[in-house]
């Protein structure tokens, strides 16, 4: 599965969003290197080197720990304090240097989804939290504050700006494991979540997550995840099997649902078998909760574009009611 052509393809569509999040991890290591750099060497290595570089024409003449202290870059800090920086700095090094696998998980057979995606995002918060780390270091926080703070950070832990700033997440995941209604609590911010899909699938396993500020997209190939990396805000993606429901709900496409939902293709017919956890008639509800979506949306285009506000496939004596009501002057009766 990690070798699938898709995953490489996820990666190349959210590229820029990828390399954004690597170069700020660079650079947050370089300053915690400038930042460590004069707190990490000893005093006595600090005076070896004044003394060399002043010569052996300076001997007698110019005392070299007064000069050095003149001149001093040194700066003591205590041994807890350099362990806990360095150790943020491992976790800043070690982040950036996976790259695109950093940001790729795989749900093992069997395994649980929502655990794989909150553990991918956890690793991916070690680097929020080492940042936090260094941020309390350099504002004089204690050491109780700073113990720990480069361990994993759990999503329900990030900050509002650590949810818009975070890479999307790509998952590997068989479809039978897909259970994708539990990742509702991921979507936030602007985090972004892509699932590889292998296998057979429900129809519509991503029709519960459809809201007015996600962004869910199902599709057979990548085709709409650059469309999706453009969104500015929390959303999902999946690219499932021919059988699978193909859809887009975008919610830049407009206020009004008939605008942000586009259905290419519905199965008329569920599997004949358990699927996810859900049984045949489950997973057609999902279907239908999408296809009534669809109605829905058509209607409300339907009723704005008649005079009085009769949809279009109205009965008869509803069409009659509204014209009516708009013939009616009520103005005497104010």
């Amino acid at each position: 599965m990690p070798s699938d052509d898709r995953i490489g393809q996820a990666h190349a569509a959210f590229g820029a969003a990828l390399r954004a999040f690597q170069s700020s991890l660079a650079a947050t290591a370089d300053e915690v290197r400038a930042y460590l750099a004069p707190r990490q060497s000893t005093w006595e290595g600090h005076l070896a080197r004044v003394q060399a570089e002043l010569g052996p024409l300076a001997a007698g003449r110019i005392d070299p720990e007064r000069f050095a202290a003149q001149f001093a870059t040194h700066r003591q800090a205590d041994p807890p304090t350099l362990q806990a920086v360095e150790g943020a700095l491992e976790t800043l090094t070690a982040a950036a240097a996976r790259g695109a696998a950093l940001c790729t998980v795989e749900v093992p057979p069997g395994g649980s989804l929502y655990d794989a995606v909150a553990r991918g995002l956890s690793e991916i918060g070690q680097a929020f939290a080492a940042a936090r780390l260094v941020h309390d270091v350099r504002g004089g926080v204690g050491a109780a504050r700073r113990n720990g703070g480069h361990a994993a950070l759990p999503f329900s832990e990030w900050t509002r700006n650590e949810r818009r700033v975070a890479p999307p997440l790509v998952v590997a995941v068989g479809g039978a494991d897909l259970r994708a209604a539990a990742l509702a609590e991921f979507l936030d911010g602007r985090q972004k979540l892509v699932l590889v899909v292998d296998g057979e699938c429900a129809p519509a396993p991503l029709a519960r997550l459809v809201g007015p500020g996600t962004f869910v997209l199902q599709a057979q190939d990548a085709a709409g995840l650059a469309r999706f990396a453009a969104w500015d805000g929390p959303g999902i993606a999946a690219l499932v099997p021919e059988s699978a429901a193909r859809f887009v709900h975008d919610p830049a496409a407009g206020a009004a649902p008939a605008d942000r939902l586009t259905i290419e293709f519905l199965p008329d017919k569920a599997p004949r078998r358990v699927i996810a956890g859900l049984s045949p008639a489950q997973q057609m509800e999902e279907v239908e909760m999408l296809r009534a979506l669809a109605a829905a949306s058509r209607a409300g285009a339907s009723a704005a574009a008649v005079p009085g506000g009769a949809p279009a496939g109205a009965e008869p004596a509803d069409k009659l009611a509204a014209w009516l009501l708009s013939q009616v002057n009520l103005s005497d009766l104010g």
